[in-house]
Parts: structure tokens; C-alpha cells; sequence
């Protein structure tokens, strides 16, 4: 169960709930626009503007966790300097949830690679899908993959003329003490190894004989040099090259799941066979043009405020490619493992997929315009109808549906009814159904409507129907169920009266709109007509009806009407209920998967939007990669991320168009985005200096429009681009206008149109170093030196050591690593001429060492009566050679030790 346990979070909460001191006003608003009468909406050059957002290491990583990714939409591989190039690679549809990394690819030289170079660069673009590493101006190497498939390349060009070998390999880790992590049926499958190596390349298998039909094999080859191909042993095989200038190799991790006959090893020969007769340019241009593709179809611009914004932008476009990068599978991107990792088959909750987890990854893609990212996330809970809807018969008596919160991949039931925590929560099966039901709501897809989105919101209300309880006055409630996993086996859980308020209307809608199950739709209404109210107290909601059950989990249960729920928000009748909800919730971004920020931004708090990011990156995003050190979740705040900017620009979750409704208060903030709105409208809009210039809205089937007027009352007009027409002119605080299929549409002020604008494009800079976010250890890519202070989580430990966050206390980033255990060792390699060890010191600390280099340096007191002392300088050095070098702690008691950060003098 992902119980966690947190320091009391002491004064973080309470200071974002302080609105910022808006700017003073501009003197002057910019004076031009972007938008796209030919194309109805912004006009942006792609290729520059996302390439101030590449990740760019100036110098070589060495640290796994630090590692790069690329991926092709089902493989991906997280990239490091090893002995050579090292990565390891992951298939979505490799193994049950992902739970087993499928091996790593080292890529090595002689001479090395990495040696005798002067400049080094390696960069992530995200508009090209590509990581290059260039060492000078004569060795290049480049890693993309095949589009719509399980195959990735690594392409060199080595121009020196002294390399005398150059290996390939393939390999496994340790498999003998694998755990069952992945809630596989056979254990013993996964722990068995085989390879081959021939004339077409070599491989690596495992789970050959999985009955679930999962496994794979990982398998490489070579386009453009000879080689030899060779079994090291079960678990290592290697290509040995012929040096060239030029070559490619190919490497695929074929999945038994997709390959015909469930063969992965006839598949994974086939693959590389195909993609060698292809070739690399060929295959690179098709690669380069699926992800050109992607990101052309939505955009946002988040920026100012002092380059925070901008920052936060960056983590929105990496996000938004790590999650395409392994999105495309048969099952989703899993919100632990996803396709990006370096810990072997090490991983944490890989036994389910947890939908509350699983919605922060997702539920993005909405408004991204990336409605088939979603559809992979819905697919899971579809597919698995006939065998949920049977054991809900089966657990409960009921002729309807319910959906556990932790599902296997088949949707067995676990991860949910072992544990406390999940056994009693109904409102999984509400969640999946409304996300399907929207995937209708911005596809208009009538098919899929009827054929899958319907049936599973009837039989989730036939469930609800049956499980509620009716009392002597006539008032349906709920007798007994968890309020998510924070208050178990509680009465009226306000998140099962917020499924029955949110589900039962649509329920009733749609079957009108499709004709079926008239005799349903009374009952379904009479149950809303008397259910009961949410509890409250103190004008706000409460997770269930008092008292207040113990608090099992660190969850804002209240919260959840606010979003993903969607009953609630800017306009609505108990907004400053809602307001108060949010404000008295009991743990403010209390985890790596809380939602406060998207919440914020539904009630129309901009600053508190944009601080709530700010700190879910202060305290989770702390590897230069976009990565966090997190254990129990590792991609929930990038999809926390991307939905509260999302909704910060636009909202239409309640049928009304609503541009910038959560933009920061400070007149130095730049918005511009075109994002995909609730029944088919792409809308553009931009907003500097606290003015919104326009919306722009292209409808894609020619649905009626709502739009909430962005000047209060300011008369505005609706203009059809096409011809001019104005369609309608008011002083309407909303209004409503048809709509044609395939047209564009300009809402305007009268007194300022948009043509009065000038009209420009959107392009951008190549970045070109590391990124920082102000008042957090938080960077992306680094620079060709390390300076400054670096945070602890940098460092590389042993097991005996663990993070602590939030700490309150005053520490650089509000973290520390401590140990208790003797010997228990920490190390960190930094490229300068100095370095100081920062570190607490109090009453329950003692000795550590410190040894630079290897060699013993001095014994370290961490202890000190009285008032706890943070950020003390403990142990320094200066007047090094420049170059690397490495410092390792060691704990010498059973007493507390610990490290801080490290500042370097480059």
C-alpha cells in the first residue's frame, strides 16, 4: 500500500496561499499577434521555439539516475556515460506494468569515445526526438528509433582515424534473486535467460514461456560495417564492429505480447531486418516527422516572471515527451516504471496500475490535443469490462460494475482487495467511465460512445444504484465505504456523493441521446433528486460525514469535487466553498501525486497555480534530467504539471470556453497557447502585460460555442474568419454562436480587434546549458562545470541512507540524506579546483569521515548542543587541480550523519 509518512509541513502551505503583490501596471500593451485566420490558430515556428526547451549536458554524466531519454512511443532508453555509451532500455509491453526493465546497450570504443575531446555536448530535442552527443567536431553519435514500433537505433560518425575496436553489448543484470514485483504468474520464467547470436545480430531473451503472454527479446544488429556477433554468456551478447567512419546500430526490444504468434525472438530478427533494408536516413526522416507531427498540434507558451515561468514551459514540453516517448503501447505508461529507468528490474508498486496515480499521468492529454495518449490509459479499464463486470457479480451480488483502484493488467483485483487501503473504494469505476465518456467529449466519436463509453457509465450507476442505502425520509446515501485511502469504512464519503452528483446526469443524458434504457433513467433520477448533501463544516467540505475518521494516507479527499470530479470551479453557486475547501485541505502538496496546483487553477487562483507547480518541482524535481529521487512515484507531478498549466490558460470542463482563467497575477507574464476544448474547438488565445488580445476558436465538427467574454462585460463580437462576418455583437458576460465545421472563428473586443494587432511568429532560441528555477535546487541539463551548490540528492548512496522532505528547518532545498547505520557510505563526483560539505549539526548527531579521492581527509563532528544548526560548512577544501574529482562520506556511529548539499568552485 503507498502509505507514506512526512515531516509536518510547517509554513510552506500557509505562504502559497498569499496571493503575489501584482506588478505595477504596463505602460503600454504589446502590440502583436500570432493567430492564423488560413489555419485557425497560432502560428508558430516549432523547430526554434522547442529548442529553448532542449535539455543540453555539457558535460558528461555519469550518474545513471542523471541519464537522458529517448524513446519512440513503446521503447525507450535512459542514457549515460559508462564505458562508453550505456542505457538502460525499457518496452511498455515488455512485462506485467512494466515491472521489468528489458536490459542494458553499452556502446564502447578504442580509444574511448569519451577521451581526448575538448568540447562535449549531448542534447535532448524534444521537436526532433533525437539525443546527440558530439564530442569535438569528429565523433557524433545519435540515438532515435522507428516510429510505430519496438525498434531503436544508435547512428555514429567517428572520423578519427585511430579506433581500433568497437563492441556492442547486450546484457542482464543479476536475474537470480528477482522479486515478483510484477505480480507475474511464474517467477521462475523471468529468472531464465537465453540468447543467440548469428549472422542477422545477437539477443537476449526472457519470460519466453510467461502464461499471460508477456516477455521479450532484446536484440540488436548493424547497418553500414561488418561484424561479428557472439554469446559472452546466457545474460551478456556482444556485436564486435569493424571501425568505420560511419554506421548505425539497430537494437529492438520485441515484445511476445505484439509479435505474431507471441514470437519475439522471429520478431525481433524480423525488425532489424526490416528497418537495415530501410535504412538510416529514411527511418530518421520518418522518426523526425512523427514527432514534428505530435507537437503540432497544440501549443503552449508559459513565461516570465523573472524566467520561473519559462522554466516550468521547459518542464511541460519534457514532460509532455516522456510520456508520448512511451505512451503508444498496448498498456499505458506506467506511473512508476514508465519506459524510463536505470535500476535494473528494481522497482516500487509495480503490482497494479493505481488510478489515482495514473490520472495525474494522464488526464493532460485532453486539452494537449492528444486524445490517443488517453485512449491507451481508457483501453485498460475497456477491455477489461466482461471480466470486472463478472467479478463484481461475483464480490458483491450486483448486476453492474466495479473497478478496483489497484488493477493488474488483466483486472484482477489484487493490489485493491488485500489491502485496507483500497479494498472498500468504489470510485475508480465513476473515474474510468467519466474519462471515457470525455474521450467522446473532444473526439465525437458517436461509436465509441455507444459502444464503450455508455455501457460502462450504466453499469457503474446500476452499481451505485445498489449500493446505496435509502433512509426513512426517502435519502439515499452511503452506509459504508473508503474516502479514497485516507478514511477507511467511513459513512457518505463526499467522493461516492461526488460520483453519483457527477456520473447520474450523464448516465441519463446519453441513453436519451443513444434511445436505450428508458426504464433505468427514472430510477437514476430519483436518486439525485434525494441524495443526500455533502458533509461540511465551516463553510467548507469535509472528506465524509463526521467525526472525522484517523487518517490513514496523506490525501485532500475534499478537494477532489474541485477537480478531477469537475463539479465545481470558477461561476458555480458554492465556489467559495470550494475556495474554503481548498484552503483548510489538511496537506498541502503532501506528495509526489498531489493535485493542489491543477485545483488552484479551477478556481481562478493564478498565482497560487503557478507557486503550486513551482513547489511540486522544488520538491520532487531534483536530477537535472526532469527526474526525482522519489520512490514512491517518479511521473505523477510531471502530469500534475501539465494538467495546471493546461487549465491555468484554458478551461471548458463545464460545456464554457474559458481562456487564461488562472494566469498569475504579475503583468511580466506572457501566455499564448492553442489547446483542444470540450466539443471539438482548437482555441488560440494570447495574453502580456494583464491583457487577453483575442480567443481564437477553430471548430472540427461544427459545434455550438460558449464563451465566457475575457473583458467582463467590454462589448465583443464573434468574427467568422473566412469572409469577415461578424456573427454577433454583445456586452455579454457569456455568449453562444453556432458553429460550421472546419472554421475559424475570432471572438474580439469592439473597440480593439485583432486587427489591430500586428501580426508575428512564434520562434525561439536554441538553449545551450543548464536551466535553473529560482529558490529550489530544481535544474534541467548542465553546464561544462558544476558550481555552486549542488543538492544532496546528487550524490550517490548506499541502502542505509534516506531522503527527508519537507524538513522545515531551514536546509538548502528543505532535504538532507541521513543514515544511522555504521559505514554507510556516500559519494559525489564533481568537476573544480574546491569543495564544501554543508550538513546539519545537533544533539543527535556524530562522526563522519570525508576522503577526497580516495584518500582519508579528516574525521568530521556533527554533533553540537543546543539549537539545530543548517547549512553549516562542516568539512571544506580548496587549491585542487582542476579537474575531477570525487568526495566520499562515511558514517562512524550509529548516530545520525549527514549531508545537505556540496558547493563547488569551478
Amino acid at each position: 500500500m503507498r502509505l507514506i509518512r512526512l515531516l509536518p509541513v510547517v509554513v510552506l502551505a500557509g505562504s502559497l496561499l498569499v496571493p503575489a503583490l501584482p506588478d505595477p501596471p504596463a505602460v503600454a500593451s504589446p502590440t502583436d499577434a500570432a493567430f492564423s485566420g488560413s489555419s485557425g490558430r497560432l502560428d508558430v515556428d516549432y523547430a526554434s521555439y522547442l529548442s529553448k526547451h532542449d535539455v543540453v549536458y555539457n558535460r558528461p554524466n555519469t550518474n545513471p539516475a542523471h541519464g537522458l531519454t529517448v524513446g519512440n512511443g513503446r521503447t525507450g532508453a535512459m542514457a549515460w556515460q559508462q564505458n562508453g555509451l550505456t542505457m538502460q532500455v525499457s518496452n511498455v509491453d515488455s512485462s506485467q506494468q512494466t515491472a521489468f526493465g528489458a536490459g542494458l546497450v553499452n556502446l564502447a570504443t578504442t580509444p574511448a569515445m569519451d577521451s581526448g575531446y575538448s568540447t562535449y555536448e549531448q542534447r535532448l530535442s524534444l521537436y526532433d526526438g533525437t539525443l546527440t552527443t558530439k564530442y569535438d567536431n569528429n565523433r557524433t553519435v545519435t540515438v532515435m528509433g522507428k516510429p510505430s514500433s519496438e525498434v531503436m537505433g544508435i547512428h555514429v560518425e567517428d572520423t578519427r582515424s585511430n579506433v581500433s575496436s568497437v563492441t556492442l553489448e547486450l546484457s542482464l543484470w543479476d536475474v537470480a534473486n528477482l522479486g515478483n514485483s510484477g505480480d507475474v504468474p511464474d517467477i521462475n520464467t523471468w529468472r531464465t535467460v537465453s540468447s543467440y547470436a548469428d549472422s542477422t545480430g545477437a539477443g537476449i531473451s526472457r519470460g519466453q514461456t510467461d502464461a499471460q503472454k508477456f516477455g521479450y527479446t532484446l536484440a540488436a544488429t548493424v547497418e553500414g560495417a561488418s561484424y561479428t556477433a557472439s554469446v559472452v554468456n546466457n545474460s551478456r551478447v556482444r556485436l564486435t564492429i569493424t571501425p568505420t567512419s560511419s554506421y548505425t546500430v539497430w537494437f529492438t526490444a520485441s515484445t511476445r505480447l505484439n509479435a505474431p504468434g507471441n514470437n519475439s525472438i522471429t520478431e525481433a530478427r524480423n525488425a532489424l531486418a526490416s528497418v537495415r533494408t530501410t535504412g538510416y536516413a529514411s527511418t530518421l526522416a520518418g522518426y523526425q516527422n512523427w514527432w514534428h507531427s505530435f507537437w503540432a498540434r497544440s501549443f503552449v507558451q508559459y513565461g516570465g516572471l523573472g524566467g520561473d515561468a519559462d522554466y516550468l514551459e521547459n518542464v511541460y514540453y519534457l514532460s509532455t515527451y516522456m510520456i508520448a516517448a512511451g505512451g503508444y503501447g498496448n498498456y499505458p505508461f506506467h506511473f512508476i516504471n514508465g519506459v524510463f529507468r536505470a535500476t535494473g528490474d528494481a522497482t516500487k508498486w509495480s503490482n497494479s496500475y493505481w488510478y489515482w496515480n495514473q490520472r495525474d499521468v494522464y488526464n493532460s492529454f485532453l486539452a494537449s490535443n492528444h486524445v490517443d495518449l488517453l485512449n491507451t490509459f481508457n483501453n485498460l479499464y475497456s477491455r477489461n469490462y466482461p471480466a470486472l463486470k463478472s467479478y463484481t457479480q461475483t464480490r458483491y451480488g450486483i448486476d453492474g460494475l466495479w473497478v478496483p483502484e489497484t488493477m493488474g493488467w488483466d483486472g484482477n483485483a489484487r493490489g485493491t482487495i488485500n489491502s485496507d487501503y483500497t479494498k472498500n473504494i468504489y470510485t475508480t469505476g465513476y473515474q474510468a467511465a467519466y474519462n471515457m465518456y470525455l474521450q467522446y467529449r473532444y473526439t465525437n466519436d458517436v461509436d465509441y460512445l455507444r459502444n464503450t463509453a455508455y455501457p460502462y457509465l450504466r453499469e457503474v450507476a446500476k452499481f451505485y444504484s445498489q449500493m446505496l442505502s435509502v433512509d426513512g425520509a426517502g435519502k439515499y446515501y452511503m452506509a459504508t465505504s473508503n474516502s479514497h485511502e485516507t478514511y477507511w469504512n467511513v459513512p457518505n464519503a463526499i467522493t461516492d456523493l461526488a460520483a453519483v452528483r457527477s456520473l447520474f446526469p450523464i448516465a441519463i443524458q446519453v441513453s436519451e441521446q443513444l434511445g436505450v434504457d428508458a426504464g433505468l433513467r427514472p430510477q437514476w433520477q430519483n436518486i439525485l433528486n434525494n441524495l443526500v448533501p455533502y458533509p461540511t463544516a465551516n463553510n467548507a467540505y469535509l472528506p465524509h460525514q463526521p467525526p472525522i475518521a484517523q487518517t490513514r494516507n496523506n490525501e485532500n479527499v475534499a478537494s477532489e469535487l474541485i477537480w478531477p470530479y469537475n463539479l465545481t470551479g470558477i461561476g458555480a453557486p458554492d465556489y467559495q466553498t470550494a475556495v474554503n475547501t481548498w484552503n483548510s485541505r489538511p496537506f498541502p502538496y503532501g506528495n509526489v501525486w498531489a493535485n493542489d496546483a491543477v485545483q488552484a487553477a479551477r478556481l481562478g487562483l493564478g498565482d497560487q497555480t503557478f507557486n503550486g507547480m513551482k513547489q511540486m518541482l522544488r520538491q520532487y524535481q531534483n536530477y537535472p534530467n526532469g527526474f526525482t529521487n522519489n520512490t514512491n512515484g517518479v511521473f505523477e507531478y510531471h502530469g500534475v504539471n501539465l494538467s495546471a498549466m493546461n487549465e491555468a490558460l484554458l478551461q471548458s470542463y463545464n460545456d464554457k470556453i474559458r481562456v487564461f482563467p488562472a494566469a498569475p497575477t504579475s503583468s511580466s507574464f506572457v501566455g499564448k497557447f492553442t489547446l483542444l476544448a470540450k466539443n471539438g474547438f482548437l482555441v488560440s488565445s494570447e495574453r502580456e502585460a494583464n491583457e487577453t488580445k483575442y480567443v481564437g476558436l477553430r471548430s472540427q465538427w461544427g459545434a455550438t460555442a460558449r464563451v465566457v467574454n475575457p473583458w467582463g462585460t467590454e462589448q465583443v463580437r464573434v468574427r467568422r474568419v473566412a469572409d469577415n462576418s461578424i456573427l454577433l455583437t454583445t456586452t455579454a458576460a457569456e455568449l453562444e454562436f453556432a458553429t460550421t465545421a472546419n472554421t475559424a472563428y475570432v471572438v474580439e473586443r469592439t473597440a480593439k480587434p485583432l486587427t489591430s494587432y500586428t501580426t508575428t511568429r512564434l520562434t525561439g532560441t536554441q538553449n545551450q546549458g543548464e536551466k535553473s528555477l529560482s529558490g529550489t535546487a530544481s535544474t534541467l541539463g548542465l553546464n561544462a562545470t558544476a558550481s555552486g551548490l549542488v543538492n544532496n540528492t546528487a550524490a550517490t548512496y548506499d541502502s542505509n541512507w534516506h531522503l527527508t522532505t519537507p524538513r522545515g528547518y531551514g536546509d538548502y532545498n528543505d532535504d538532507t540524506h541521513h543514515t544511522t547505520v555504521l559505514d554507510a557510505a556516500a559519494s559525489y563526483t564533481f568537476t573544480g579546483t574546491g569543495i564544501q560539505y554543508l550538513s546539519e549539526r545537533f544533539s543527535d548527531m556524530g562522526n563522519v569521515d570525508v576522503y577526497l579521492d580516495g584518500a582519508f581527509q579528516a574525521t568530521v563532528n556533527l554533533n553540537v548542543s543546543g539549537a539545530r544548526q543548517v547549512q553549516q560548512v562542516v568539512w571544506q577544501r580548496s587549491g585542487l587541480a582542476r579537474g575531477e574529482h570525487t568526495i566520499r562520506v562515511v558514517n562512524r556511529s550509529t548516530r545520525v550523519g549527514m549531508i545537505d548539499a556540496f558547493r563547488i568552485t569551478p
